[in-house]
């Protein structure tokens, strides 16, 4: 490790914070830390611990602004990492530091590009998923793959379990990438005849389509529970959010397309099975 090269560090949330410390406990100089300004309050555990490390901090509308390009240029870092960022940096941004941009972006690229990684493999029915440090280009996920590690999806996990997963590997591997790029690893590129993208998780998406299949309501289920928006159906007057389930049986147990109540416990079937529905929350409209 190489306590004089200079990262300036991009991030937003929880999990960006995982990756700031975990570069500074590695001993790396950082100088500069941004979070894009949001209403909302995810920015505070990368603001604490920029505050307690002495370091300037700084929340921006806009972190392609002549204002960062300006401070980047004095600061002359010789990396900017980014993680959890869901904003596409520039190119005057990206020419500044000397070795060059890395992001961290917890899919296998060049699948998974875009937003919400953490719910597109679980809702699809993968078996596997993973990390990929990459460098920064002009467009979203597609620069040179430094590395990659792979998570196994089982059938039983949801996304919290998910990003507990990555929690715990986040600790590790930007330093692993950093120590590569700064020995001369150029990356490998990505095969962009492959590949795919998906957008932000909105919560029309979550609604679960009740003449499907049970398989794809239940990886539905999987994919957008807490701490997210909860896979659900419409009733007359609320929402039915289904945070946890199991699939019971292949056969419809009861009408199909809504909540059956048998000795107090909820069953929701399909064409193809049913549900036994073990955690839920009826919302009202």
């Amino acid at each position: 490790m190489d306590s004089n090269i200079k990262i300036v560090f991009m991030g937003e949330d929880a999990f960006s914070n995982i990756v700031l410390s975990s570069l500074l406990k590695k001993g790396y100089n950082v100088p500069f830390v941004i979070s894009p300004l949001y209403n909302n309050n995810i920015h505070k555990r990368l603001e604490n611990t920029a505050i307690f490390n002495g370091i300037e901090y700084l929340r921006t509308r806009d972190v392609n602004s002549q204002t960062i390009i300006d401070k980047l240029e004095k600061i002359q870092p010789d990396l900017l990492i980014t993680a959890h960022l869901e904003k596409l940096i520039k190119k005057d941004i990206i020419k500044i530091p000397h070795i060059g941009c890395l992001n961290l972006h917890p899919s296998l690229l060049p699948y998974y590009r875009g937003l919400a990684p953490q719910h597109w493999p679980l809702i699809n029915g993968e078996d596997e998923t993973g990390i990929t440090v990459h460098f920064i280009d002009e467009t979203a996920d597609t620069g040179n793959i430094i590395l990659q590690q792979k998570i196994a999806l089982t059938d039983q996990m949801y996304v919290s379990d998910l990003q507990l997963v990555w929690a715990k590997m986040y600790q590790a591997v930007m330093c692993e990438a950093v120590e590569k790029v700064i020995n001369g690893c150029q990356g490998v590129k990505q095969d962009k005849t492959v590949g795919s993208y998906y957008g932000k998780l909105k919560p029309t998406q979550c609604k679960i389509d009740t003449h499907g299949s049970v398989k794809n309501a239940y990886n539905l289920i999987r994919g957008v529970s807490m701490p997210y928006h909860g896979a659900y159906i419409e009733m007359d007057d609320a929402f039915f959010i289904i945070w946890k389930a199991e699939v019971i049986s292949e056969t419809p147990l009861a009408e199909i397309g809504k909540v059956d109540i048998k000795d107090h416990r909820q069953y929701l079937s399909f064409h193809d099975g049913t549900l036994f529905i073990t955690k839920y929350e009826i919302r009202n409209k």
